[in-house]
């Protein structure tokens, strides 16, 4: 692992799983049964208490942005590629999202009460950065046309201070941290439900291309079986 904890938030990932390690729980039905274990990871969210948590454009926009269409203001002055700090209430609290090309289209600075940070590449359009400033929105660089995430996390800690960060997803997001070795711990929600589909994504994926290392070890730190026979597996990196 990157030995970067002074100039990194400490990263934790945290997935919902099937026993199959399956985790796009939205094909899972819609049973009463089902929903209070969907419920499991707002709760476990909760008790581990980070208050900043990050995703990838993919599960930004299909969970919380509702697909909206980015706006660009065509009325601006040329924007310097410089970092932008929105306002926000100190709480430490924020909604980050991975989104090099800027496809995410947003309407306010804030999520649920999180204050909204994006990460972008230099190669974005001044009209998308216009609009993002005007409604307030935090946003940061983090390379030239791809995202370095090491950058990003150092950004994060240095701008905003934030020193813990959630990691939920998806699993090319999730795989690009573990392939950096950029996680320090991961929880794993273990559903009694067995998914089955070849279709659907595991906790991980990484593109063949781009996997330099074998498999990942980890330490088992502890295991807590919690209502509705769900198992919650901590590691560590």
């Amino acid at each position: 692992m990157i030995d970067m904890k002074e100039e990194r938030p400490y990263i934790t990932c945290l997935m919902m799983t099937s026993v199959d390690g399956k985790i796009l729980g939205e094909k899972w039905g819609n049973s009463e049964k089902m929903e209070i274990l969907r419920g499991k990871f707002e709760q476990i969210h909760e008790e581990i208490g980070t208050k900043a948590w990050i995703v990838g454009r993919t599960t930004m926009e299909k969970d919380f942005t509702d697909f909206e269409t980015p706006i660009i203001n065509e009325e601006h002055s040329p924007i310097d590629r410089n970092d932008y700090v929105g306002k926000h209430d100190g709480s430490g609290r924020f909604a980050i999202a991975l989104d090099g090309k800027a496809k995410l289209g947003w309407l306010e600075s804030t999520m649920h009460g999180d204050h909204v940070i994006t990460i972008l590449t230099e190669q974005v359009s001044d009209g998308y950065l216009a609009h993002l400033q005007d409604i307030g929105l935090s946003y940061i660089f983090a390379g030239k046309d791809e995202i370095d995430l090491t950058v990003a996390l150092n950004k994060l800690h240095s701008l905003f201070g934030i020193e813990k960060l959630m990691l939920e997803g998806g699993a090319r997001i999730n795989g690009s941290f573990l392939q950096a070795g950029l996680i320090d711990e991961l929880h794993q929600l273990l559903l009694p439900i067995a998914d089955g589909g070849t279709e659907t994504s595991s906790i991980f994926e990484i593109d063949p291309k781009d996997k330099t290392n074998g498999a990942t070890l980890m330490k088992l730190k502890n295991v807590k079986q919690i209502e509705d026979d769900v198992l919650w597996l901590t590691y560590t990196f």
